[in-house]
């Protein structure tokens, strides 16, 4: 089994800790029965059902003609199967682009499976044409095709919308008026209107008022109840009854799906639909279709076998059976299996034993905030590759790859180049100074106004941070995994964030680095093991990996520039810039700097993160690639109507549900965990740290005992918590993709931070001023760019803008500060009054050495 090529990390553990070990092999143990399993699925559609319906849909569009053909088109798009649908109606353009009404049918499909909005626009152009044509003989048509593809008819022409709207033609009036509201969302008047139509005495006309009805989603129980009674006392014999009846089953609300009123609907509906008539017979297909359960499928299987594949008096009726079975195995939903459970309950309360095991050590609050300063370098490395690639990169990274292709990546290219720039210009002039907060260099550099901005700037960035990875690690990963109703999504939260503060707050850094360990090889192995399950569906590795740059994706561009999204030029810049900036002015990792022996170990600290951030990246980005081969290969496994872009922030943990044994789909579920829950603890903790030592110790000159201070860091630590916990409501509000989100929200600090550190470590004439200038001004301009648009740049852009733009006017300021307004309390005349200091002082010291020396000489 490809699980027991792991095995071998469990042999050599990282920490010299006997739990560790154990805790690592009883947890990849566990996993070795459920290999070979499938995960809990409520489902009755088995595979070959499955394939026999699909095939039923691609030989209906090969072999069908004109409208039998754009339904069997249109489902096989519906369901995510568009492969040949785009080539083949261009090709029937070609026969039939005169023919009336048929030539709608084609412009319709070629909208809906158009590869770029641009072309799609060219086929509704088109429709809305013939719309406008008010001799045309189709343009009942267009107006229903305008409503299918919720396009606004005041848009196209506001005049002839207005003249179809009043128009004798009831249809043409109706499918306008439908196309009206659709487009931009129903009002209850709008609704209270199409309930009037029901009554009128044209049938048609009551036909298509159903049918719109069928089409609107927020009809209320009053609404639904009126419906139904409309639909169950309307004459048998009608046209209208059939859609009045289906109206009803698919809008039905959640809570009433269990009522006699409901069951009474579909009783009625499928005596209705089983006359004999076969426009009656595929409407009531069509409805199972959007509210059919697994009893309705052996009915529907009969009606897919319904004559022989190919011929043509029935097949509308087994196309429309052919996709109601495959959309009801689309609602379908899957479980963890129980194996799952147990290893997600094994793993947490792994994490709450080792909290418990590290506080029996941690005697002082250097121990508690920089483990003694004499901690592994390879353990602390990994911790800070585990605490900087948190959930909200293991989430968002193979999301931004699905949708926008792996560009991002290209930056990885510049890390030889950050190892150096760090461990060579950043890491030993925070080694050479002994301090436990990295902001107070800043203090000793330019006075504490910088310091207290920067540690403004850092507790904003983290708290943000927190808040964030709570979030989307709860909405994002959690809810659709464990399938929990989003009303509860507060109290997952709150349980998430309870046991890592919990394991923290009890062990300190010691914890958070042994935790981040487990973490760092969970994280890794969950990644490995969607590759590897992917790779058996496929067959092999090169069967699911492009051989090109995917259409999906868009032109691959090379240069720099701000107002593209991503470029190879912006993806370098961009990386090199993020880097450098959080390795040279975040706590969490100044933190691991400082709690190692000296700068060469500190250096490999940093070195080791940067090959395990760098080989989780390239997985990270080859797990997107794997669920765009998956995905297109079994489209059944999305929601119904949505494609592969729409999910694909959602398509990673959609996965581990669908396509993972038991067992490995709870490994995968603790491998987020793991990765939200590292970045947590190391969060809380460096933010306790700067709490204590930037603010509580500044302000308050009289200090406690070690032991009383030690339990005041873990009392900041939960009020840490609970506000991070508050804060992540706030975060929902932000909007685009996760990726989008994380720039927008965690990195506006980053630069700005930077740049604090930048001018009080490279600039000697910057002072204070020009210093609290520059930090302002970059995070006004990142904060102009996120939420502002300004000047049309990328969000992707804001790190190396709000980065140039900080030191451009940090250095301005400082030398107008120094040279106009005479401020002589520069960086280096600072370093040269606390050169004198550390003289006096050494002086001190050693006077102090003789003078023992002496007495012990005359002792």
């Amino acid at each position: 089994m490809q699980i027991n090529k792991l095995y071998p990390l469990q042999k050599k553990p990282v920490l010299k800790l006997k739990f560790t070990h154990h805790l690592l092999y009883i947890f990849f143990l566990a996993l070795i029965p459920g290999c070979g399993q499938n995960s809990e699925k409520k489902s009755g559609v088995s595979d070959v059902l499955r394939e026999k319906a699909l095939e039923e849909l691609r030989i209906n569009l090969k072999t069908q003609k004109q409208w039998k053909k754009v339904h069997a088109a249109e489902y096989l798009i519906w369901l995510g199967y568009p492969q040949g649908v785009l080539q083949m109606f261009k090709e029937e353009l070609q026969d039939f682009e005169t023919l009336p009404a048929y030539r709608i049918g084609i412009w319709r499909v070629l909208a809906q499976v158009a590869p770029n909005p641009e072309e799609k626009g060219i086929w509704i152009d088109k429709v809305s044409k013939a719309f406008s044509d008010r001799n045309g003989k189709d343009r009942i048509h267009a107006a229903e095709t305008l409503a299918k593809l919720q396009v606004f008819p005041f848009d196209v022409n506001a005049a002839i919308t207005r003249d179809a709207i009043l128009s004798a033609n009831q249809a043409l009036s109706t499918y306008t008026w439908w196309a009206s509201l659709f487009a931009r969302g129903s009002s209850a008047q709008d609704k209270d209107n199409f309930f009037q139509l029901i009554h009128h005495d044209n049938v048609h006309v009551k036909r298509i008022a159903a049918y719109a009805l069928g089409k609107m989603d927020n009809l209320d129980v009053e609404e639904w109840s009126e419906l139904v009674g409309l639909a169950l006392s309307e004459v048998d014999t009608t046209a209208a009854k059939i859609y009045m009846l289906s109206a009803a089953l698919v809008t039905s609300p959640r809570d009433s799906v269990k009522s006699r009123a409901y069951r009474d609907v579909k009783e009625e509906m499928l005596r209705a639909g089983n006359t004999g008539d076969r426009g009656k017979l595929t409407e009531m297909i069509l409805a199972l279709a959007k509210a059919g359960t697994d009893a309705d499928l052996p009915m529907l299987t009969e009606l897919l076998g319904t004559t022989n594949q190919g011929e043509s008096g029935y097949a509308d009726i087994r196309s429309a059976a052919a996709y109601a079975i495959l959309s009801i195995d689309a609602r379908q939903t899957h479980e963890l299996a129980t194996l799952d459970w147990v290893v997600i309950a094994f793993y947490l309360l792994g994490m709450l034993g080792i909290g418990f095991i590290f506080s029996l050590k941690n005697k002082n609050e250097k121990d508690f905030l920089l483990g003694g300063s004499n901690m592994n370098p390879v353990a602390v490395g990994l911790s800070l590759f585990a605490t900087l690639l948190s959930s909200l990169s293991y989430l968002s990274y193979p999301g931004e790859v699905i949708k926008y292709g792996p560009v991002i990546f290209t930056g990885l290219v510049t890390y030889p180049l950050i190892y150096y720039f760090v461990g060579w210009f950043l890491i030993p002039k925070f080694m050479n100074m002994n301090v436990t907060s990295a902001y107070e260099i800043l203090e000793i550099r330019l006075g504490l106004s910088v310091r207290m901005l920067a540690t403004f700037f850092f507790l904003s960035l983290r708290f943000l941070w927190m808040a964030t990875i709570i979030y989307v690690t709860v909405n994002t990963a959690i809810i659709s995994v464990f399938d929990v109703d989003p009303g509860y999504s507060f109290l997952v939260s709150a349980l998430l964030m309870v046991i890592t503060i919990i394991y923290t707050s009890m062990g300190g850094l010691k914890a958070v680095v042994a935790t981040d360990v487990i973490q760092s090889v969970v994280l890794l192995s969950g990644a490995v093991i969607a590759l590897i399950a992917v790779s058996m569906h496929y067959g092999s590795v090169s069967a699911w990996i492009p051989t090109e740059w995917l259409p999906r994706w868009g032109e691959f561009k090379w240069g720099i520039d701000a107002r593209e999204r991503l470029t190879f030029g912006n993806a370098v810049i961009m990386v090199f810039i993020w880097q450098v900036a959080s390795a040279g002015s975040d706590q969490m990792s100044i933190q691991r700097y400082l709690a190692t022996k000296d700068v060469q170990s500190a250096r490999k600290t940093f070195g080791i993160s940067l090959i395990t951030n760098l080989i989780a990246q390239v997985l990270l980005g080859l797990v997107g690639i794997a669920m765009i081969a998956f995905f297109i290969k079994n489209p059944y496994y999305l929601p119904t109507g949505s494609d592969i872009n729409e999910q694909a922030d959602l398509l990673f943990p959609r996965f581990i549900l669908v396509g993972l044994p038991a067992g490995l789909s709870g490994l995968i579920v603790a491998g987020i965990l793991a990765a939200a829950m590292s970045s947590l603890s190391s969060g809380l903790n460096s933010a306790s740290s700067v709490v204590s030592e930037d603010l509580l110790k500044r302000f308050n000159p009289r200090q406690p005992a070690p032991e009383k201070t030690l339990k005041k860091v873990k009392i900041i630590s939960l009020i840490v918590g609970i506000f991070t916990l508050l804060l992540s409501i706030a975060v929902s509000k932000v909007e685009g993709n996760l990726y989008d989100v994380i720039v927008k929200v965690v990195n506006l600090f980053v630069t700005p931070l930077f740049v604090l550190f930048f001018l009080a470590l490279f600039i000697p004439f910057a002072t204070a001023r020009g210093t609290l200038l520059g930090g302002l001004f970059s995070l006004g301009i990142a904060i102009a760019i996120a939420f502002f648009g300004f000047m049309g740049i990328e969000v992707l852009f804001i790190t190396p803008t709000a980065l140039v733009a900080g030191i451009i006017t940090g250095v301005l300021g400082s030398y107008i500060d120094h040279k106009v307004f005479g401020n002589r309390e520069t960086v280096a005349n600072r370093q040269n009054i606390s050169g004198e200091k550390d003289g006096e002082m050494n002086g001190e010291a050693d006077g102090k050495k003789d003078g023992e020396k002496d007495r012990e000489i005359s002792v």
